[in-house]
């Protein structure tokens, strides 16, 4: 399959391309990542086995989290970048070297059409699918510093309400490795508006954070993962709230002098 990107809105058909870029001249220092944006799973792979209800569960995308970056990415006038294949093809969100960069199970369901890859096969989707999206983050990271900026990496997910039998009640978690600035500043504020916020939940940053690693503390730019319930942003009334209350969040803590340098740790 020939890896394509998007530049500009929605006007398109997805499932023929590979990275979707948004607003890329967007004059915030800010860039919105979405690892998780789709459900898609290219022809080629017969939809690796799955029936089409587990095709649209949580192991498959982050649900709402594409439609919270477009939002995100108007509202806020900041760049963004969307993986358009499934995870259950390759997880962008993971290191080249992970177990799980192709899944061959997610919470308790098989993925038939991974099971036993051929090593050129594995090649073949690193090439197509794993190194346009960061190829394309990566470029924009460095036009944005080499321009003298230094954008907040925002990383846009969700979670299900319930992995492997366990509850999760947080509406938003902050994720962070060895530079927790931002997260901390998302954290203070959510918590000021009375929303149950997760420091590194439902999971920890220090065990979870590839694309943060790779394009933000890199940099050493400031950089976090945002976690939302999928529940709380699975229909457009959900959307429009959360871009609401993170923009106003955003809007509130991007002048922080301690947001402004670029830091490595």
């Amino acid at each position: 399959m020939q890896a394509k990107v998007s530049h500009g809105g929605n006007n398109h058909n997805p499932q023929n391309e590979v990275v979707e870029i948004l607003n890329p001249g967007g004059a915030a220092d800010i860039l919105l990542v979405c690892d998780h944006a789709s459900a898609h799973i290219p022809a080629a792979y017969a939809d690796l086995g799955l029936p089409a209800a587990e095709r649209q569960r949580h192991i498959a995308w982050d649900i709402g989290a594409a439609e919270l970056t477009r939002t995100l990415s108007v509202r806020l006038d900041a760049a963004a970048i969307l993986a358009r294949a499934s995870r259950l093809v390759i997880d962008v969100n993971r290191d080249l070297a992970a177990d799980n960069l192709i899944p061959t199970v997610s919470d308790g369901t098989v993925i038939p059409g991974n099971a036993s890859l051929t090593p050129e096969e594995r090649r073949h989707r690193i090439a197509s699918y794993y190194q346009p999206y960061h190829a394309a983050v990566d470029a924009r990271v460095r036009t944005m510093v080499g321009h003298g900026r230094v954008p907040l990496i925002i990383g846009v997910h969700s979670f299900t309400p319930v992995m492997n039998g366990v509850h999760r009640p947080w509406v938003v978690g902050l994720l962070w490795n060895r530079d927790h600035r931002l997260a901390h500043a998302f954290l203070a504020a959510f918590r000021r508006r009375g929303l149950m916020a997760g420091d590194n939940e439902p999971y920890s940053g220090r065990s979870l954070f590839y694309t943060m690693e790779r394009h933000g503390a890199a940099h050493g730019l400031p950089q976090t993962t945002l976690e939302i319930r999928q529940d709380e942003i699975g229909d457009p009334v959900g959307v429009a709230r959360w871009t609401r209350i993170v923009a106003e969040v955003i809007t509130e803590i991007a002048n922080r002098p301690e947001l402004q340098e670029r830091r490595h740790y």
